[in-house]
């Protein structure tokens, strides 16, 4: 089974600017063609849609995404997102329905699940997972616990490395690690927010975070800032002989052809 995740696409009304890009969709077209070549299962974006979560930002989200004909996608939202005007837009989509206590639903195939859990909080840069979240997740992993499962989320609830990613308060991070210690299943652990893409080994799985579509950022000790580094995104590929394996794949803007 093959996954693919994109992430912080940030997706602005058509002629606005993401602080100084002028272009968040191109880069996301060109990484779903990419996706489309591959032939994935399914296609999963772990947050931040949009950048300010208005409904005419999800607007153009879906338009971008409905030219692609390929796997279904899933979507999470991040801290830029906003539930009700995602799903507003994207009315037909009822997994963002399925819970009032925010987005929260699996994919099941046969030999792999992936687990989709909203730590976001419309008021915090943060992670966020209260009791009701977190007793979804344990019921929810307790329903197949002999199934290779990838944990999908928007925020890292392991160590960055970033001074001003660890200073947002992930509210809930003990409790989801006692919770990911007792269900030996979770396999991966798959985030957002950063940008970039970074490997942590957490509470007895692997926590990753992927890349932007675009923006990315330079990742320092201290700071974050923009970087004109290709986006991409993940491929976590589940075969039963081999475990679970994830790739990066950078999708680089086509040369443009120079004259003299």
């Amino acid at each position: 089974m093959i996954v693919a995740q994109i992430s912080d696409m940030h997706i602005k009304r058509r002629g606005h600017f993401l602080h100084h890009m002028p272009h968040v969709a191109r880069p996301l077209h060109r990484t779903l063609s990419a996706i489309a070549r591959l032939r994935p299962d399914c296609i999963i974006a772990t947050g931040d849609l949009t950048e300010a979560g208005t409904l005419a930002e999800y607007a153009r989200l879906r338009e971008i995404l409905n030219k692609y004909t390929g796997s279904p996608i899933y979507l999470l939202p991040g801290n830029h997102d906003r539930r009700e005007a995602l799903r507003s837009v994207f009315w037909d989509h009822q997994y963002l329905r399925n819970s009032a206590d925010g987005v929260l639903f699996a994919i099941e195939r046969a030999s792999l699940r992936i687990v989709a859990l909203d730590s976001s909080d419309e008021r915090r840069a943060g992670g966020y997972l209260d009791e009701a979240r977190l007793e979804w997740l344990r019921r929810c992993l307790c329903e197949r616990p002999n199934t290779p499962t990838i944990l999908a989320m928007h925020h890292p609830p392991f160590p960055t490395g970033i001074r001003s990613v660890e200073r947002q308060a992930f509210l809930g991070r003990e409790a989801l690690e006692r919770i990911v210690r007792a269900h030996p299943q979770i396999r991966r652990i798959v985030c957002g927010h950063v940008h970039q893409p970074l490997a942590n080994a957490w509470s007895g799985t692997v926590g990753v975070t992927a890349p932007s579509t675009a923006p990315t950022l330079a990742l320092h000790s201290g700071a974050l800032a923009l970087s004109w580094e290709p986006g991409g995104f993940l491929i976590h590929r589940y075969e039963q002989s081999t475990g679970l394996t994830t790739t990066l794949i950078r999708v680089a803007a086509k040369p443009v052809a120079l004259t003299a």
